[in-house]
């Protein structure tokens, strides 16, 4: 795989930002209409004057890539004002340098000029949570784009997966670099959470090759200047770098030739540079041989989509899950035409072809799906275990979008429901190779084991088998897409309801299922991340169930033998709560004396009798109807329609406690899962 260079002067892409900015002014309604209601019927605040001002505010105003956002802004702005009926403006704010406390005032400042909405990009996720709850409080919608503050009040975060980016990175630098050498990485304001979670993907993917030693990371603070300086530094300090990883593209703003000793290690080929980012400057150094691959933001959907989502969230009340994937484009000498052709023409709805180590797109341009030839799509749904009532559900949602798709037309969907009674890896990838052998056009996985899953589905993938992941991932695979919670912040978020119920101190033990199981480790270490915060938090105990339902009741007994005095417990999934009540005779005079916690993964009907019961006091939920309905929806639109997905696309989660349990069970009693769940108690 091979990789970057450089396209477009900074003059030129500031002349391309001026051009971009000349949107024409769009009348003004005299009015807003009566019937622009939002869906608890009353009127938004925001609409009672005809004008929504949304305040945008990059982490700094003297990098050019956040221009690009504004431009984005300003252009989705015009075209709602035009399309009526409410006039939308964009106030573009912001300080000079990144700055956290100059941030917070420039937030404020928002806030005391009266605007309707706030879209920032936070230069320090803990920073941004007292300015963007004040401004929530008050009544103002606020969400993150670019860089987030996940603990904040703000109603979503668009941007890239971070981490995913990172492991993009660092699989990148591995192909072309090889499996050994000294890296350096440069960053830009320390603590930024994109940029910390990029580092951490980067970090966890090269984790993986003992050969490959990070000596050094160098901080630019988002500044032009200090980051060719201090590559320069570095270049002096490690003169046998074979590699670097470019967090941002900072330093490539400069003229070129402000880094001699950087320039003339990567036009001699021995070290190689992957780059965040995908702009026209970044293009030519790729190009020209200085750089070997970009992993791409979408700068322009920056602003363009974070005014749709706010218009969207005032004018029409649509909710949107914590986290909105804006997508990314790895770009390489193979594919970085088709990119420059994006810029040049402004359109970034053209495919971008797949990276060298890709090779051929899996279904040609204007070429039918193999899939297709004979009208019928066979879909092989493969859970973990058959013997899981939470995959059953799947099973009919599958079932019932196949049944959907096939009366709609043209062509048969047919579902495969198969699976091994319990969970074992090895029985799956026999599964699956049943599955191939069988003829499926297509496979949807829940993985018991992240590296076990790999060569199964690399295997199908290789004879021309469509296959997704969901529930639990293989990443390394060449799944198409994983459908799945954020399992991460579903971990994060049940530490956090844990702590609220419990108290800072106490012991804590933890019930998990298959032990390698990419979404159950994920939740785990989410949940640890949090509690690792509260140094009177002790965990005593991880009980592993196998997702078998008696095995999780025999190990929560015996732990609750073990540690009679427990102050609290996650389930990272609920196969105990199965089987009948009074199984678990320990755990339940504690949970029911008041004295132990339990907070749960999933919000099936018999969780929600617990918890309205008083054992539980929390759920962290999945879309495990979706696990069905979805995939096969997401896997038909790639055979029929050539979509292509992201590596992971989210499911959303629900968080349920006390304050919403009745909520969550008229969803289930009336099986409709768009009535709104309320927030929690806390």
């Amino acid at each position: 795989m091979k990789k970057i260079t450089l396209l477009l002067t900074l003059v030129l892409l500031a002349s391309m930002v001026l051009a971009a900015c000349a949107v024409p002014a769009a009348p003004v309604p005299a009015e807003p209409p009566a019937e622009a209601e939002a869906p608890d019927e009353a009127m938004h605040a925001a609409l009672e004057d005809g004008t929504i001002t949304i305040a945008w505010i990059p982490k700094a105003l003297n990098n050019p890539v956040f221009e690009i956002g504004e431009v984005g802004a300003k252009a989705k702005a015009a075209e709602l004002t035009e399309a009526g009926p409410y006039k939308v403006v964009v106030d573009y704010m912001g300080s000079v340098a990144s700055d956290m406390t100059e941030q917070a005032a420039v937030m404020a400042d928002a806030v005391t000029k009266g605007v309707d909405a706030i879209g920032v990009s936070c230069n320090d996720p803990d920073g941004c949570i007292d300015p963007i709850n004040d401004a929530v409080d008050l009544g103002i919608e606020v969400m993150t784009w670019d860089s987030d503050s996940p603990d904040s009040e703000r109603f979503t975060y668009l941007g890239v997966d971070n981490y995913e980016g990172g492991l993009a990175a660092g699989e990148m630098l591995v192909n072309v670099m090889g499996e050994e050498g000294q890296v350096a990485l440069l960053t830009g304001v320390p603590g930024a959470f994109n940029l910390e979670e990029r580092i951490r993907g980067f970090k966890d993917y090269v984790a993986d090759y003992p050969g490959i030693e990070i000596v050094a990371t160098a901080v630019s603070n988002d500044d032009i200047n200090l980051g060719v300086q201090v590559v320069e530094e570095t270049m002096q300090a490690y003169p046998d770098l074979d590699g670097w990883f470019f967090v941002g593209l900072w330093p490539l703003f400069a003229d070129r030739g402000s880094m001699p000793l950087w320039d003339e290690a990567a036009q001699g080929g021995e070290m190689k540079t992957i780059v965040f980012d995908t702009l026209p400057l970044e293009l030519d150094y790729l190009k020209d041989g200085y750089v070997q691959g970009l992993v791409g933001q979408k700068y322009w959907g920056w602003g363009y989509d974070t005014v749709q989502m706010i218009y969207d969230k005032i004018v029409e009340g649509v909710e949107y899950d914590g986290f909105t994937n804006s997508g990314m484009d790895l770009v390489d000498e193979c594919n970085v035409d088709v990119m420059a052709e994006m810029w040049e023409k402004q359109d970034f709805t053209i495919e971008l072809p797949p990276l060298c180590s890709e090779g051929e797109a899996a279904v040609p341009e204007g070429e039918m799906h193999a899939a297709l030839e004979d009208g019928t799509i066979v879909i092989a749904w493969i859970p973990k275990a058959l013997n899981n009532p939470v995959f059953e559900i799947g099973e009919v949602g599958a079932r019932t979008k196949a049944a959907e798709l096939t009366d709609a037309g043209p062509y048969k969907v047919v579902v495969d429901y198969m699976g091994s009674v319990a969970s074992d890896m090895t029985e799956q990838a026999a599964i699956m190779a049943d599955a191939v052998t069988k003829g499926v056009d297509a496979i949807g996985v829940s993985c018991n084991d992240p590296d076990g899953c790999i060569d199964p589905i690399n295997d199908a993938v290789d004879l021309g088998i469509e296959v997704m992941t969901w529930d639990s991932d293989s990443p390394d695979s060449e799944r198409f897409t994983y459908l799945g919670v954020d399992n991460y912040e579903g971990g994060l978020a049940a530490g956090e309801m844990l702590v609220n119920v419990m108290g800072e101190e106490g012991q804590v033990a933890l019930l998990t299922g298959v032990p390698g199981a990419f979404n159950l480790e994920e939740r785990i270490r989410g949940f640890k991340d949090y509690v690792a915060d509260y140094p009177g938090i002790e965990i005593v105990a991880t009980a592993v169930s196998n997702d078998d339902i008696n095995l999780g009741v025999q190990v929560v007994e015996e732990t609750m033998q073990a540690y009679p005095d427990l102050d609290g417990w996650f389930f990272v999934g609920l196969w105990p709560l199965f089987a009948d009540r009074g199984s678990m005779p320990l755990w339940d005079e504690a949970a029911q004396g008041g004295e132990m916690k339990t907070i749960v993964f999933d919000t099936l009907p018999l969780e929600l009798d617990y918890l309205k019961d008083g054992y539980v006091q929390g759920l962290v939920g999945q879309k495990y109807w979706g696990w069905g309905y979805d995939t096969v929806q997401m896997i038909y639109d790639k055979i029929v329609e050539g979509v292509e997905y992201d590596g992971f696309t989210n499911s959303g989660m629900d968080l349920v406690d006390e304050c919403n349990v009745d909520v969550m069970a008229e969803m289930w009693e009336k099986q409709d899962f768009t009535i709104e769940l309320p927030p929690l108690c806390q």
